[in-house]
This record gives C-alpha cells, structure tokens and sequence, in this order.
C-alpha cells in the first residue's frame, strides 16, 4: 500500500477544487487537507462529516447481523414475520414476502427513493406509510434502495424496542468508538457543512444532510450517521481484527448474494466489481460503501488493508460537479501502487 501516492491525489483535488477538504487513511497512515468550507477552520482528524449512506453499513448491517448471530432475526424469511402489517391490504407478491437478504442486498424490488420529506407525517406515520410502498420491479433485481434500508432500521427498532440511535451507541461504546461515531456530534464539535439545502433554507452544518432521514429526526437506517476519520478507521479495524464480528460473520456479510452485470452485493455492502469505487485492483474478497456527501470505505479483508476518504463534495451544491468518482478510483489506484 502506498500512503503517500495516495494523499497526494487527494491533495491536487482539494488544491484544484471544489472540494474544500478532506481527511484520508490507508491503513495507519492518515493525512487531512484543506478546509472545511472557504474561510472555515482547517480539517483535521477530529473533523466531523455527515457519512450519508455509510450509516447503512456501520450501523444497520451490523446491527442486522448480531440479531442474525443471536437467532433473533432469519436473513430469509418474509418481512412480514416481523412487521405483520406490512402491506396487509395488498395481494401477493408485495413487501411482506421480500426477506432481510433482499432488503440488503437492494433486490427486494422497492424504488430506489421517493421524496418522503414533503409529506410532513410524524415518524410513526411516515414508517407506516412506507410499510405499505408498492414494488416496482420484480424481486431479484438488484437496484440501490435508500427505502430497503429505511425498513430494516425499523425493524431493528421494533426487534429491540429502542431507537436506532439508541442501539448504534450500545454499538459504538462495545467498540470504544461512541466518541468518534453519533447520529449527532458533539455540540463543540467542528462539523464539515453540507449543502445550502432549498427545503430547510439554510446551510446544513451538524444535522442530517438527507431530507428524508431528516423528516424522521435526523436518525434513520439508510443515513443520519456522523463521525471523525478517527471513528471510521477504528471500525475498519475492528471489522478486519474480528472485534465487531466472528469470522463466519464476516464471511457471510462478504459473500455474494446478488449480483447484476456492473456489480456485485454482499450483505450490505458493495463487492469488488468492474468500474466501482475502490477501483480495479483490490483483491476479490475487498468489500466497500459510498456515501452521498463524499465518504467512502473500503476493506480488503484478504490482506487486512483499509482505505477511506471522507470530503463533503455536495459543499455548497450538490450540482456541482466534483468529480468525486474519479477522486475515489485514482485515490484506491494510487494507494494500491498503480
């Protein structure tokens, strides 16, 4: 692996912009760039980021996964052996038959999104409205979900009883990692800004950037996580050293259980796959995840290597372009010596 090649990628787009910083590892090696908006204090280790859909794999997956390991929750069998009510008035097939596999590996055949935000429900009712969604396609195929992963946040919810904020923090203090990892960050906290968001009318620094894991509160399945890289690191290797999860855990959530012709979806997370954003040339077993605001994990569970790259690229539009998805791939590329 090689830190220093892959740094200095993230040091010539943050130089050459938009992207006012970021904060990097590869393996032990990290390093921080730039600022966290023009004019802003500089980012740092300690810099918190809105880590957008990384929260479906540091905190529903493996939540998912220690129900699994205590019998508490079949992977295979239908949703509706947990939610009764879902999609109850419909005929089959329909939600109730999609199982917690599908639901993770984004094959269940919901949408990939709807803009649950502007319905202005109380979060009871924006889930029980959810629990009703129609499929769209038939199950099997996969297509990112954003509303899989909402539903499987609540049914953790409603295996335990507590919020998901509430178990992510039994999570993160199991792994001494409470401090570095929050649905909220610290209130002295120096927290990357987002997006000037035309919903809210404001900038949105320290709450959720997703509208709709707002519209619930700010702590939802698919995103509402923050964290340092310091957090981030501290996962990867409690994943890699077997601290988080036993190896035939690890093995399964890495196993392919879906796969389309451009990529290739473990439990949760994103397998090595032509053209994804770890690059061509981590070894088969190398798992990863993305986030919307600029983040990004990724293991190579063979070798015990991790690299991550946390920015806020969605800073202060999302429609502007960043080039974040080359960023991602030339900074993978160049830690692998390529």
């Amino acid at each position: 692996m090689s830190a220093e090649a892959a740094f200095a990628v993230v040091e010539r787009a943050i130089t050459r912009g938009p992207i006012p910083g970021a904060a990097a590892a590869v393996d032990e090696e990290v390093a921080c760039f730039g600022v966290v908006e023009p004019g802003g204090p500089a980012v740092t280790q300690a810099t918190w980021y809105d880590l957008a859909s990384l929260t479906k794999v540091l905190v529903t997956v493996p939540l998912c996964l220690d129900a699994m390991a205590c019998g508490r929750l079949d992977p295979l069998a239908p949703l509706r052996e947990v939610l009764p009510e879902v999609a109850w008035l419909q005929p089959p097939p329909n939600l109730g038959d999609a199982t917690i596999l599908e639901l993770a590996t984004h094959t269940s055949g919901l949408a990939a999104w709807q803009p649950l935000y502007t319905l202005g429900l109380d979060r009871e009712t924006h889930f029980a409205r959810l629990l009703q969604a129609e499929l769209v396609r038939a199950p099997g195929t996969i297509e990112y979900s954003d509303l899989g992963f909402l539903i499987l946040g609540h049914v953790l919810e409603r295996l335990y009883g507590e919020r998901l904020d509430v178990l992510a923090t039994r999570l993160f203090e199991r792994l001494g990692l409470n401090a570095q990892l929050a649905f909220k960050p610290p209130d002295h906290a120096t927290v990357a800004p987002t997006e000037r968001c035309p919903w809210r009318d404001r900038l949105i620094r320290g709450e959720v950037h997703d509208e709709n894991a707002s519209a619930l509160g700010g702590v939802a399945g698919h995103a509402g996580l923050f964290g340092t890289l310091e957090g981030i690191r501290g996962y990867a290797k409690a994943l890699l050293n077997g601290c988080l999860h036993a190896r035939p855990v690890v093995e399964y959530l890495s196993r392919e259980h879906a796969r389309s012709d451009t990529e290739r979806r473990g439990f949760g997370w994103v397998l090595m796959s032509p053209g994804w954003s770890g690059g061509d040339f981590l070894p088969a077993h190398s798992i990863g995840h993305t986030g919307f605001t600029g983040t990004g994990l990724w293991l190579d569970l063979e070798h015990m290597h991790s690299t991550v790259l946390l920015t806020n690229r969605v800073y202060p539009s999302r429609h502007v372009e960043s080039g974040i998805v080359r960023l991602r791939r030339a900074f993978n590329h160049a830690a692998l010596g390529t």
